[in-house]
């Protein structure tokens, strides 16, 4: 019985929708927005402009993501070119920039550049005692330091004068 009463409701349907031809949207027109107005510390400063403009004082409940977003393409519209690397809005392409490398040239690079951090080298640690010495016809107290030797490692508690 059901299943005739659905049948009966599919057969009565009106014309199908996909044999009609559509009516091509009327084409919208999109003006180019005019480029924001900002005050020229911000052109200035853009970072501190993104800085005042995303405070959660000012941003409310919209998402840190959702006001960079939305600063950083003003800040774009804004400053063309002089925009900072670090503001560039996601997606925006990256200049090719000459940058030098460890042999003292200037090849041309296109992308992100890549971050060079320095070889840290780890400072060796030293026994350091003082003690006092007769220096004139006074006393005064001698820091003698000695490095530690590199098989040494680990924690270590000094327990009175022995380790």
């Amino acid at each position: 019985m059901l299943t005739a009463l659905m049948m009966a409701t599919m057969l009565q349907q009106a014309a199908p929708v996909w044999d009609a031809p559509r009516a091509e949207p009327a084409a919208v027109a999109e003006m180019a927005a005019p480029p924001p107005d900002l005050p020229a510390w911000a052109l200035a400063d853009p970072f501190g402009w993104e800085r005042s403009q995303c405070s959660p004082l000012l941003r409310k409940d919209a998402s840190m993501e959702a006001c960079q977003a939305r600063v950083r393409h003003d800040l774009s519209a804004a400053l063309g070119d002089r925009l900072p690397a670090g503001l560039q809005p996601p997606g925006e392409p990256v200049p090719c920039l000459a940058t030098p490398d460890d042999t003292g040239a200037y090849p041309v690079q296109c992308g992100l550049p890549e971050r060079r951090t320095a070889q840290s080298v780890t400072p060796r640690i030293a026994e350091c005692r003082s003690r006092p010495a007769r220096q004139g016809g006074s006393v005064a107290f001698v820091t003698e330091c000695e490095p530690e030797a590199g098989e040494t490692r680990g924690l270590t508690f000094r327990l009175g004068d022995r380790d």
